[in-house]
């Protein structure tokens, strides 16, 4: 099936979309600003002239539904607007405006059915405000609870102070989803090399974020001789080494140390605590779990606390296959392709939704990056993929 997409309305979008939080070094938009609400508007002003009803959820949950939407069984696309500090361009709004782009699509099409359409927008999904990713979809299942309205940013801002006052009141919501697309721009370097235009994602790798912390001796930089330091920091670069060494010795397992923080933090001072974060991720949930045992049972001596966990996910196979014959319908390549990111389609999917992913190839590889990029060709055949499949999802 072939339904006409607005190329127009798609530029339109995206560019309007992408005005917010942006500066030269990249895109900020952060969970409950006026930048993510502002890239929100954009998307609410295009469905709210087409006739569709949009309003937040109790989570933070951007929901665009028609004004006669059933209880359940919803078709829903989406992804995120909020972004990584200096992120890319594509990364959550893409899915948003293909999603909104494909729906309006189905809809002005006159499809049978076009009520069970809906977008949303999930609240919160890259966590990088106050470490919760896919908050807004780990809510809506039940993974979070109220206490993690309690999360505060660096500036000391609760979560609940920022906007999630009520998180929970969101439980259960994802029982209204009959099924869950999301594109969203490839990351990593696959598709262009093997000269394909789409990648229909088969799995989510298990991921899990930690925060470490180490205590040592403050001290003065000159006069504490070498000998006897109890410098947190050289601890902490061990726990780095360790972590790299660990993942590199399983197979398809990796590990990030992102974020380290020395305290006092003076030049002329020996760190006497230093805290920071670990990413691990991997194929399989006890690969994953290794990779972090190892360094629990490896550094006794530091704290290492579990912040969240996603298991490994693995995608209707039903939509899966159904993608891929609607893009050899349409002239358009794919092929299968499994991710090490987090997505709020994971979240879903471990919730027992039927959900899956479309990427968009990509020219470099790049995400997390203002470099992210996908060309708006392939970026449009994915939205004529997304609606025809919406549309036989309709019956």
């Amino acid at each position: 099936m072939s339904i006409a997409i607005d190329s127009d309305l798609y530029r339109r979008l995206f560019a309007g979309v992408n005005e917010q939080g942006y500066s030269p070094d990249g895109w900020t938009r952060a969970p409950w600003t006026d930048e993510l609400r502002a890239a929100e508007q954009v998307v609410i002003d295009a469905a709210v002239a087409d006739g569709m009803v949009c309003e937040h959820d109790p989570a933070g949950n951007l929901w665009i539904t028609d004004p006669n939407a059933p209880a359940d069984g919803l078709v829903v696309a989406g992804s995120h607007l909020d972004t990584v500090p200096k992120g890319g361009a594509f990364d959550g709004a893409l899915g948003v405006v293909g999603g909104l782009v494909a729906v309006l699509a189905l809809r002005a099409a006159g499809v049978p059915n076009a009520e069970r359409l809906a977008v949303i927008s999930f609240c919160d999904e890259e966590g990088s405000r106050f470490n919760t990713p896919c908050f807004g979809s780990r809510t809506m299942v039940g993974t979070f609870g109220d206490e993690v309205a309690d999360a505060q940013d660096k500036d000391g801002v609760s979560m609940r102070e920022a906007g999630a006052t009520d998180p929970t009141k969101a439980a259960g919501l994802h029982k209204r989803i009959g099924c869950y697309f999301e594109i969203h721009v490839e990351q990593g370097l696959a598709l262009d090399p093997a000269d394909t235009t789409l990648g229909i994602a088969t799995s989510l790798s298990a991921r899990g974020r930690w925060e470490w912390s180490v205590t040592g001796e403050a001290n003065h930089a000159g006069t504490t001789p070498m000998v006897g330091r109890r410098d947190a920091l050289v601890r902490a670069a061990e726990l780095v080494l360790a972590a790299k060494t660990e993942a590199e010795v399983r197979d398809g397992a990796v590990a990030t140390i992102g974020r380290i923080t020395p305290w006092p933090g003076g030049t002329n001072v020996v760190p006497g605590r230093v805290s920071g974060t670990l990413d691990a991720r991997a194929l399989d949930n006890a690969t994953r779990d290794a990779v972090v045992q190892a360094l629990v049972d490896g550094f006794p001596d530091v704290t290492i606390e579990h912040r969240s966990t996603d298991d490994a996910a693995i995608f209707d196979t039903g939509l899966i296959a159904d993608l891929h014959a609607g893009a050899a319908e349409l002239g358009i390549s794919s092929m299968d392709l499994p991710s090490y990111a987090g997505h709020d389609a994971g979240t879903l999917a471990l919730s027992d939704v039927p959900s899956v992913m479309i990427f968009t190839r990509s020219p470099n590889g790049i995400s997390h990056n203002p470099a992210e990029h996908s060309d708006e060709a392939v970026c449009l055949d994915a939205i004529r993929v997304l609606a025809a499949a919406m549309a036989r999802q309709l019956g």
